[in-house]
C-alpha cells in the first residue's frame, strides 16, 4: 500500500490516507521533487528488475499521481536513489543515485520527468544508509541532501552549491534541529 501523510503547515502532519497498492514491486521510491516541471511533486520508483518508473503529480491528495511512465532500465546498479530538488539550476529538479561501491551520481532533469547522462559526484557515499532530500535546510534557497549513519552517528548535511560539477559543499555534522521547518508532504 502507498500511503499519503499531507502535512499541515506546523510541522505535523495529518492523518495517512491510502493513495495506492500494489507498490511492493518497488526496492527503491523517492519523492519530493518536482522533475516534470509543472510546479507539482513527482515520484520516482525503481522495481526489483532494475526498472525506473516516473509517477508524475497531479496536485490531488486523493488522487496525487498519474499512471506510472518507464524511464528506463539499469537502475539495479543502485541501492539508493533520491530526487533532491532542483540542485543544479537547471528546468527541474535533479536525482541522485548511490551505486553499491558507494560512488554518488547526479542525473540532472530535463523537466520532462527524464535525466541527462550521470555525472560522478564521488566516493564514499556507503558511509551513509540513506540519503534524504533535506530541503532547503540553510537557508539559501536551494536544496540540500543529507546523509544518516548508523543510528549513533551524527547526520552529515551537504549544502548544495547551485553548480551542476560539484553539487554539494564538504558534509558538516548536523543536529536534526538545525534544519528549517517547511510544509511538504510525505509519502510512504
Amino acid at each position: 500500500m502507498l500511503w499519503l501523510y499531507q502535512g499541515n503547515g506546523t510541522g505535523n502532519f495529518a492523518t495517512r490516507v491510502q493513495v495506492g497498492g500494489g507498490w511492493q514491486v518497488y526496492d527503491k521510491l523517492t519523492s519530493g521533487s518536482d522533475l516534470t516541471n509543472d510546479g507539482r511533486v513527482d515520484a520516482l520508483a525503481a522495481d526489483r528488475s532494475g526498472v525506473l518508473w516516473l509517477y508524475a503529480g497531479t496536485g490531488n491528495a486523493t488522487k496525487p499521481f498519474l499512471p506510472r511512465k518507464k524511464l528506463g532500465t539499469g537502475w539495479g546498479i543502485y541501492n539508493d536513489i533520491t530526487a533532491v530538488g532542483n540542485i543544479a539550476g537547471g528546468t527541474a529538479g535533479d536525482l541522485v543515485a548511490r551505486d553499491k561501491d558507494g560512488v554518488l551520481w547526479l542525473y540532472l532533469g530535463k523537466g520532462d520527468g527524464t535525466f541527462a547522462p550521470r555525472t560522478k559526484i564521488g566516493g564514499g557515499w556507503n558511509a551513509f544508509r540513506p540519503l534524504i532530500a533535506a530541503g532547503d535546510a540553510d537557508g539559501d534557497g536551494r536544496p540540500d541532501l543529507m546523509g544518516l549513519g548508523t543510528p549513533y552517528q551524527t547526520p552529515k548535511l551537504y549544502r548544495s552549491t547551485g553548480d551542476w560539477k560539484v553539487p554539494f559543499r564538504t558534509g558538516e555534522l548536523m543536529h536534526l534541529e538545525q534544519v528549517n521547518a517547511n510544509t511538504s508532504d510525505l509519502v510512504f
